[in-house]
């Protein structure tokens, strides 16, 4: 049976309070959302629903179907899935044994933390698949690339450019496009994932907020920041458009300035991302209990963004780490589909967590089209020895990671979910968990975006570090 077939009373429809649009102008998401919301009898499930129920969203979903050549549903069709596996499945510690089938779907940590003894979820439930696509200056820039059959190269050194040798991070429609709508190596599939970016060509929290747990599963501290990112060039849905001045030699970049606790207030760090291959960042920190200003390079970026946190920089976005093809390896592993969080943020939080902020009691999940890029590190010297990204199909963004330290233990898993808003296909996000495998401690994030009036609060003032060290 296939996950899409679930039964639907006739009438549901009529019993969601949304105008649900004609069927000539839906796609098969909506449609199993529609019976679905109607049947779980869910708030937040109707305020799902009538974001993609918008027409703009509809009209977006194809495009960017007819651009792809699928969507997530028709490659489910050539798939056959066990008959348990619908929406509205609740499986529990207590009751997974009883679906032998759920470890060809749900990653060997999530297993384990289902009903586990730390970093525990209590339940996982199961939602309709949804269909994700990207910002329309994405879709613009992608058709523009494969219409004008511009070519983008990928060097020796494995960086991208025109035929002419300019970076197509940096001008013209590669600077916001999909390089590869159809990846057919590893490092054609690891450059959609970096040009997918943040999909968005700015990013506000205000504020979000870290929680380290130890590893009896305690709250051993908080944390709370204010953060921003910057894409640089092509901008198409947040002002100022085009192009940023004094950024010519950047890609992207981010910002953060920690609020809480008194002792950490006022640490802050940026760091933008050169274009070449041949350049580490530009990643500057200023430390308060200092009054200074620190210049970070190499493996600084391998240490944790703050005291008792399992996020290093270097893990901002799922991996942010340097594209480079002498120092790390990139290859397709494997593909299929995988449970995971779904990108719902803007509707509802799909991830419930417990009262001790350090475990979950609900979490949602949906079945997801995936690639799994694999990264080995070449030099022995980096923070982990081999990195699985399950990049989705779709959305060309991560539903889940794995990484294992230098001596090939298994170390983080970072799960996340993002504030994906349908009618515009933009993102920001709305929670991260990130757990440790071999200690045992974990963290978890969550993230108040603000959408409104970023071209006003995301400015040039916040990358330059000797101004953001005086931003409250």
């Amino acid at each position: 049976m296939k996950l899409n077939k679930i039964a639907a009373a006739i009438g549901f429809a009529a019993a969601v309070s949304v105008s649900a649009p004609a069927l000539a102008d839906t796609n098969r998401a909506l449609e199993e959302w529609k019976a679905f919301a109607a049947a779980e009898n869910n708030p937040n499930y109707d305020k799902w629903l009538k974001l993609i129920s918008d027409p703009k969203a509809i009209a977006l979903a194809k495009e960017w179907k007819d651009l792809r050549g699928y969507d997530a549903y028709d490659l489910m069709d050539k798939e056959t899935f066990p008959a348990e596996l619908k929406p509205g499945l609740v499986i529990t510690g207590d009751t997974k044994a009883n679906y032998p089938w759920l470890k060809d779907y749900l990653p060997k940590e999530m297993m384990d933390h289902l009903g586990g003894s730390w970093g525990t979820i209590k339940q996982i439930k199961i939602i309709p698949t949804n269909t994700y696509y990207m910002h329309e200056g994405y879709l613009k820039n992608t058709k523009e690339i494969r219409d004008k059959k511009i070519n983008i190269n990928i060097t020796d050194r494995g960086f991208l450019t025109y035929d002419d040798g300019t970076s197509a991070l940096m001008s013209g429609p590669g600077a916001t496009a999909l390089p590869f709508i159809h990846p057919k190596t590893g490092l054609e599939l690891h450059w959609n994932f970096v040009a997918h970016s943040v999909n968005n060509d700015a990013l506000t929290f205000g504020p979000l907020d870290f929680r380290a747990c130890s590893a009896d599963g305690g709250l051993e501290r908080e944390y709370s920041a204010d953060l921003w990112w910057w894409h640089y060039h092509n901008r198409s849905n947040v002002e100022p458009y085009g192009d940023i001045p004094g950024k010519e030699k950047y890609v992207e970049g981010g910002a953060i300035f920690f609020l809480e606790p008194n002792d950490v207030r006022g640490l802050a760090a940026v760091r933008q991302r050169y274009s070449g291959p041949d350049k580490e960042d530009d990643f500057k920190v200023f430390i308060p209990s200092l009054r200074r200003t620190r210049l970070l390079t190499g493996s600084d970026s391998q240490d944790p963004m703050a005291s008792g946190l399992e996020i290093t920089w270097d893990d901002w976005r799922g991996s942010w780490a340097k594209t480079n093809v002498e120092t790390f390896e990139y290859k397709i592993a494997r593909e299929g589909f995988i449970l995971a969080q779904p990108e719902v943020g803007h509707a509802y939080q799909s991830l419930t967590t417990s009262e001790d902020k350090c475990n979950w009691d609900n979490m949602e999940l949906e079945l997801r089209p995936i690639w799994v890029l694999e990264v080995t590190d070449k030099t022995g010297r980096y923070q982990y020895s081999k990195r699985e990204t399950y990049i989705d199909k779709e959305f060309f963004y991560l539903q889940y990671q794995m990484t294992w330290d230098p001596r090939g233990n298994p170390l983080r898993v970072w799960e996340d979910s993002r504030d994906w808003r349908p009618a515009t296909g933009d993102a920001m996000w709305s929670n991260v968990f990130v757990t440790n495998e071999t200690t045992q401690r974990h963290t978890t994030i969550e993230f108040n975006s603000i959408w409104e009036g970023r071209a006003e609060n995301v400015t040039e003032e916040v990358f330059d570090i000797d101004q953001l060290r005086d931003y409250r």
